[in-house]
């Protein structure tokens, strides 16, 4: 199975949220330059994420980027096909 690069970043950002649970909330800049793509590739798949009610973004400071429950449960599955 071939995925898209938007694809493949997208299971990556839920991926590194995942493990930066109780920690402080990355922002979508540091998970870009962690993940070594383009901010403005970054900041479409978390549109495309927060769109889908997969991860919470908050702005200003104290803001940055957190799982929601759906996606914490979310499978591998309906992700790609989303």
């Amino acid at each position: 199975m071939r995925l898209t690069r938007f694809t493949d970043v997208a299971l990556r950002v839920l991926m590194r949220l995942a493990v930066a649970e109780g920690t402080e909330a990355p922002t979508t800049r540091e998970v870009a330059a962690a993940m070594r793509v383009p901010y403005t590739h970054a900041a479409k798949v978390v549109a495309r994420l927060q769109h889908l009610g997969l991860l919470d973004a908050r702005r200003g400071r104290g803001g940055g980027l957190t799982l929601t429950s759906a996606g914490r449960d979310a499978s591998i599955g309906s992700l790609v096909r989303e």
